[in-house]
């Protein structure tokens, strides 16, 4: 069987993306001719394997900005993928996002390796400083895996815990933020429990940083215990990204004012559970 000249060239280039490495931190890891090869394979996956469906990105401004999205399906994240394809098709290369990667997924090797190639760094306050300051934008999901685990009764809840860090970051910077609804994704596998009683018996958040020990159903381990990979059920996913919030109202220094961050982050999530909700209505009927 010949394989097409140009589907091999793109084969080579996503092979290189997980084997070549390139440091967590660097910004300038980004490789734009790697990821026109490789996105538009990642993209067809999204389509066929998801039915991803995303609306809105016309509606990103140009400039750093905070892309805030709900965390879905654990760590196994296709549609998370598929969503940056289809950023990288609609608004090109040039319109670098840089998602913020927990320190789990840059321990193993090959997996760091990639989602640095495609715009991945180190998820610190630091990093998200830098990126801004380029004149970039940061995905980052405040949820963490409290919520990338949170029970499947729980799906069509936002549960960011609180979590204000984002805010502040967004607002040193005046960057808008440009809320993204993620629905479909935790419907690939079934969390029964979140396990934060493991987490607190075992010190396991301050040994490494775990906020969850999930037990799901999923594949291929059919019941799994702790923060592992499942291989995703071929669930329809969609994308609503929402109209941007603009922080000019604000200045820098109201980082530091639990009450513009209490206003804002209800601001933010009100947002996003009203939208989710319209996304499971619209599935549901």
């Amino acid at each position: 069987m010949r394989i097409d000249a140009d589907l091999q060239r793109r084969l080579k280039s996503l092979k290189r993306a997980f084997l070549e490495s390139v440091p967590p931190d660097d910004l300038d890891a980004v490789d734009k001719e790697l990821l026109a090869d490789i996105v538009p394979l990642i993209d067809l996956f999204g389509r066929v394997y998801y039915r991803l469906d995303v609306e809105g990105l016309s509606g990103v401004p140009d400039g750093p900005a905070l892309v805030v999205i709900n965390h879905n399906a654990g760590v196994s994240f296709g549609e998370l993928l598929g969503f940056g394809a289809r950023w990288y098709l609609e608004r090109g290369y040039d319109d670098i996002l840089h998602g913020l990667a927990h320190d789990a997924m840059l321990r193993i090797p090959y997996l760091k390796n990639f989602l640095m190639h495609g715009g991945g760094i180190r998820a610190c306050r630091e990093n998200g400083n830098r990126v801004l300051e380029r004149g970039r934008k940061i995905l980052v999901a405040p949820g963490g895996n409290l919520e990338a685990f949170r029970p499947y009764r729980d799906r069509h809840r936002i549960r960011f815990s609180g979590r204000t860090g984002f805010l502040r970051v967004a607002l040193r910077h005046r960057a808008p933020i440009v809320p993204a609804v993620f629905i479909g994704g935790h419907e690939t596998f079934y969390v029964i429990n979140d396990g934060r009683f493991i987490v607190e018996a075992l010190g396991l958040h301050r040994r490494f940083r775990l906020d969850t020990f999930p037990l799901f159903l999923g594949l291929p381990w059919g019941i799994g215990l702790g923060p592992l990979f499942h291989l995703p059920l071929p669930v329809r996913c969609r994308v609503r990204v929402l109209a941007p919030i603009p922080l000019d109202a604000w200045s820098p220094d109201d980082a530091d004012d639990p009450a513009v961050l209490r206003h804002l982050y209800d601001e933010v999530t009100g947002r996003m559970q009203t939208a989710l909700d319209e996304l499971a209505a619209e599935e549901d009927g």
